[in-house]
C-alpha cells in the first residue's frame, strides 16, 4: 500500500507553476508534495529498497552538458556541446532484439547504460537576446547615477552569514517590471517542463557580488531536485577576479574508490568544476553536490559586479503535449507505474531523478519511443555491483515497462501523437 504525505500549504505558496500550459485535472490525479516541497511517498506492507516517487495516480572545458532535444514549446534552446563530451543516442529501440542461445548455453550479457548521468547542464544564449538585454538594462539604469535616489535602489538585502554566505540580493519579481518578469518566468518554467520534468520554480532571486562576496560550499537539495543560475554578468568585460560557480566533482564524493592515486596529487581543477557566468548562460545543476561561488575581488561597483538570477526547479510531475489528455492517459499510466515500482523495489538502492519522454502513437496508442532527459541517478554503495550496472538495471527496467504500455486512441479531432514527460524520483 502506498501512503502519500499530505500537501503542504506553506510549500505551495512558495512555488510558481503554470498548470495552464497542459492542465492536469481530474480527481484521479492528485498532487504529491512533502513538507520539504519535494514530493515523497512511503511504501508499506512490503520490503522496499528503492523509495520511488509516483507523480501520477489515475564551466568551461569540463562542464557536463545535456544536448537539447526537440522543444515542446515555441522557443528553441541553443547551446554548445563541450568538445570532450560525447552525448550518447538516448532513444530506446521500441523492439529490442532478444539474444538467442544454443540449448543449455544461457549466458548473461552485461546491460549497458541508456543515459549518462549529468549533474551539471550548461545552456548558453538561454533567453531571447532582447529579453536578456532588457533585464540587464533595468539593473544598469537604476545604478547608473549613484547620486540619484529612487525607491528601487532600496530593495536590496545585504546577506551575510559568517564563513558561509556574503552577497547582496533581492526578489526578481519585485525588482523587474511585470512584463519582463513574466517573460523570464515563462522561459524558466518552459525549460523545466520540457527538459527536467519539473512544473514549477521557487521565487527567483537576483544577487550581485562585489569585492569580498562569496558562497562557501554547501548543499541545498531540500529546495528542489535541480538548482539554476542564470547570469546577467558582463563576463567578457569584468573588472574582478573570481565569481565562478564551483561544484564538487562526482569522483570526490567517492574519493578513495575513484579518484585517489598514491603517486598522483590533485589541484583545484581536479576537485571542483568551475562554471563561468557568461552573459545569458543558464547553469542547471544537482544541488545535492556541494557547491558555492568563488570569492569576488577587485570591484565595489554594482554595475561591474557578478550579477545572477538563481533559484530551484521544483514539483516533478507528468507533463502532456499532444492529442491525449491526462484524464485519458491516467489509467494506463497508473497501471504501468504500479508494475514499475514493484520491479524497481527489488533492485539495488539509488537516489536521484530520471526523467523520460514517451512518444505515444496516435494511431494505435503504443509507446514508440522512450527518450531520456534529465539524469541525476546515483547508486547507493553497498550492493556489491558497479555503479554502471545498477544504473543500467534501473534504466532498462523503466524502458521495458514503458514500451509495453498501450494507451487509448485520443478523442481529439485529428488525433496525432502524444508526448508524455515523466520524472521518476528515487529517494
Amino acid at each position: 500500500m502506498l501512503e502519500v504525505l499530505p500537501k503542504s500549504e506553506e510549500c505551495d505558496r512558495s512555488l510558481t507553476c503554470r498548470q495552464s500550459r497542459s492542465e492536469i485535472s481530474g480527481q484521479d490525479i492528485p498532487e504529491y508534495t512533502s513538507k520539504s516541497c519535494i514530493p515523497n511517498v512511503i511504501a508499506k506492507d512490503r520490503a522496499v529498497k528503492n523509495h520511488v516517487t509516483p507523480w501520477l495516480s489515475t564551466a568551461e572545458g569540463s562542464d557536463d552538458f545535456r544536448a537539447p532535444l526537440d522543444a515542446l514549446n515555441p522557443r528553441t534552446f541553443e547551446a554548445t556541446v563541450s568538445e570532450d563530451l560525447v552525448v550518447p543516442d538516448t532513444v530506446a529501440d521500441p523492439m529490442p532484439e532478444v539474444a538467442e542461445y544454443e540449448e543449455g548455453e544461457m549466458e548473461e550479457e552485461e546491460l549497458q547504460e541508456l543515459s549518462q548521468a549529468l549533474h551539471v547542464i550548461v545552456e548558453d544564449s538561454f533567453l531571447v537576446e532582447d529579453l536578456a538585454v532588457s533585464l540587464r538594462g533595468v539593473f544598469d539604469e537604476r545604478f547608473q547615477d549613484p547620486r540619484k535616489t529612487t525607491p528601487e535602489r532600496f530593495l536590496w538585502d545585504y546577506w551575510h552569514i559568517p564563513n558561509q554566505y556574503t552577497l547582496v540580493r533581492t526578489q526578481a519579481q519585485v525588482y523587474f517590471p511585470g512584463d519582463l518578469y513574466d517573460q523570464l518566468e515563462d522561459a524558466l518554467i518552459s525549460y523545466g517542463e520540457t527538459y527536467l520534468g519539473c512544473r514549477a520554480i521557487t521565487p527567483v532571486w537576483m544577487s550581485y557580488y562585489i569585492d569580498g562576496c562569496s558562497q562557501e560550499l554547501h548543499c541545498d537539495n531540500p529546495h528542489g531536485p535541480f538548482a539554476f543560475v542564470l547570469s546577467l554578468t558582463d563576463w567578457e568585460n569584468r573588472k574582478f577576479l573570481g565569481g565562478e560557480t564551483m561544484i564538487l566533482k562526482p569522483g570526490i564524493l567517492d574519493y578513495w574508490g575513484s579518484v585517489y592515486q598514491p603517486h598522483q596529487g590533485l589541484e583545484q581543477k581536479d576537485i571542483v568544476r568551475l562554471v563561468k557566468p557568461h552573459f545569458n548562460r543558464l547553469t542547471v545543476f544537482d544541488p545535492r553536490f556541494p557547491h558555492g561561488v568563488r570569492r569576488v575581488s577587485g570591484t565595489h561597483d554594482p554595475m561591474k559586479a557578478r550579477l545572477v538570477l538563481h533559484g530551484w526547479f521544483t514539483e516533478p510531475s507528468p507533463f502532456f503535449t499532444g492529442a491525449l489528455t491526462a484524464e485519458e492517459a491516467s489509467d494506463v499510466l497508473n497501471t504501468g507505474l504500479e508494475s514499475l515500482y514493484e520491479d524497481l523495489a527489488s533492485l539495488p538502492q539509488a537516489t536521484g531523478t530520471l526523467s523520460v519522454r514517451l512518444n505515444v502513437s496516435g494511431e494505435n496508442g503504443a509507446v514508440t519511443e522512450v527518450r531520456w532527459l534529465a539524469d541525476t541517478l546515483i547508486p547507493i554503495p553497498g550492493s556489491g555491483l558497479t555503479q554502471e550496472a545498477v544504473r543500467a538495471g534501473i534504466q532498462h527496467t523503466i524502458q521495458e515497462v514503458m514500451l509495453q504500455l498501450t494507451f487509448p486512441t485520443p478523442s481529439a479531432v485529428g488525433g496525432g501523437d502524444t508526448l508524455i514527460t515523466l520524472p521518476v524520483v528515487f529517494e
